[in-house]
């Protein structure tokens, strides 16, 4: 085995000294035999030496004794070090491998995924976005949006206001297959999150991160089905992150068009770090995003209910006001509301006419586009209304025109229903 710099140093000084314990020796051999021969030292004899002579001459004897030793030590320790180092070489080779191997895997434990491109990040995340269909309690489809898998046994993430007001949901997943869903594993209203479980699939699960929030700057990805086209990818950066009262979003220029909301905003490693959730019309490229901590939370106090139930809990019925209209001759009067969320209202209740010779008057329902969506014609006394109403701006038109010179006094009772 070849020899490292080092042990031949080593071997080099112990071989100096050595040889220098040798000179030493052979001095105090020259001195002893020149104290004891009376013919090389005339002034020293057998009868003459004093007790101190003879005790530096044991001293000196002692220390060679001594010396000699401890070279014969270091010599030793020197063949048994450089035997040892060669049969480490030989039989130890083994366990160092086996060390050498935990090592590196321990390193590769550590080591930080790789960064994909945004078609990595699409291939592996797409199988698992699928799209979500509502239907209110008429039967009748109320909205669209996207969701993603959050689990292998089989939990969907989606935002809340793409169930809102949902007695069913249809799911569809990558592959073409379609669920039907009656039930929910939570909401929460705030943060616009929702999940619930399709059981019997098999259906591959996106890895969440929740740990920190992205930084600004970073790549992300997102994927969904706006209008309906699914498996849609779009990337961008992180704009901003930004905090609504409790809530963590993220702002972002990657595109969330209407029927994406619901789907998963993905970090350059494929990790989903948040929910697609909306996007400001009166700007360019403000996009916004829940954070994944708080999909995270609602997982943690997840409570299984039907979708009758989150209905009862979220049912709101606002009455439009209802004192007495009066609506001169000739004349109308006109009552505006709003619909707001993706769901829609229902216009529900009844109106009272009176006064003047026949107590009739004309009931019309607009949308802000100026279509007529509902027109009772001539009532008389009273009449009632229903409507189910998508998201908009509407105005209710109470028309005395049947009249010349009376005018008439309406009295609405008039409530509008939907869902927070």
């Amino acid at each position: 085995m070849e020899l490292s710099d080092e042990q031949k140093q080593r071997i080099r000084e112990e071989e100096q000294q050595r040889i220098a314990e040798e000179q030493y020796r052979a001095q105090i051999r020259r001195d002893l035999r020149n104290q004891t021969t009376p013919a090389e030292s005339p002034l020293i004899t057998p009868s003459s030496t004093s007790p101190a002579t003879r005790r530096r001459k044991s001293f000196l004897i002692a220390l060679a004794a001594i010396c000699v030793c401890i070279g014969l030590f270091m010599i030793g320790h020197m063949i048994y070090s450089v035997d040892s180092t060669r049969k480490l070489g030989q039989a130890g080779t083994p366990n160092a491998t086996a060390s050498n191997l935990k090592s590196a895997q321990r390193i590769d434990a550590i080591k930080p995924p790789e960064k994909l491109t945004t078609g990595q990040i699409a291939e592996k995340a797409t199988p698992s976005v699928v799209i979500i269909e509502s239907f209110n309690d008429d039967g009748e489809k109320a909205g669209q949006g996207s969701g993603y898998v959050f689990s292998t046994d089989g939990i969907v993430i989606t935002n809340y206001h793409v169930i809102r007001g949902a007695a069913s949901l249809n799911v569809q997943a990558h592959s073409r297959e379609s669920y039907r869903v009656h039930s929910i594993l939570g909401y929460d209203i705030e943060y616009d999150v929702a999940a619930f479980q399709v059981s019997g699939t098999s259906l591959p699960a996106l890895q969440t991160t929740n740990l920190e929030l992205p930084k600004v700057g970073d790549h992300v990805v997102a994927i969904g089905a706006p209008l309906g086209l699914e498996s849609t990818v779009s990337e961008g950066i992180v704009s901003a992150l930004r905090d609504a009262g409790n809530m963590h979003i993220i702002q972002t220029t990657t595109s969330i068009s209407p029927g994406s909301s619901g789907g998963p905003l993905l970090n350059e490693y494929g990790s989903v770090i948040g929910l697609t959730t909306a996007q400001m019309r009166d700007g360019q490229n403000l996009n916004f995003v829940i954070s994944a901590q708080h999909v995270t939370e609602l997982i943690n106090r997840k409570r299984e209910m039907p979708l009758s139930e989150m209905l009862s809990e979220t049912r709101v019925s606002d009455q439009l006001p209802g004192n007495t209209i009066f609506v001169p001759a000739r004349n109308a009067i006109q009552l505006s509301f709003i619909v707001a969320g993706q769901q829609g209202a229902i216009l529900e209740g009844t109106y009272d006419v009176s006064g003047g010779g026949g107590n009739d008057i004309d009931v019309a329902l607009v949308g802000n586009d100026n279509r007529v969506v509902f027109n009772s014609g001539r009532v008389t006394a009273s009449g009632q209304l229903k409507q189910r109403l998508p998201k908009g701006r509407y105005s209710l038109i109470f028309s005395n025109r049947f009249s010349t010179f009376s005018s008439k006094s309406v009295s609405p009772d008039l409530k509008l229903d939907y869902y927070r």
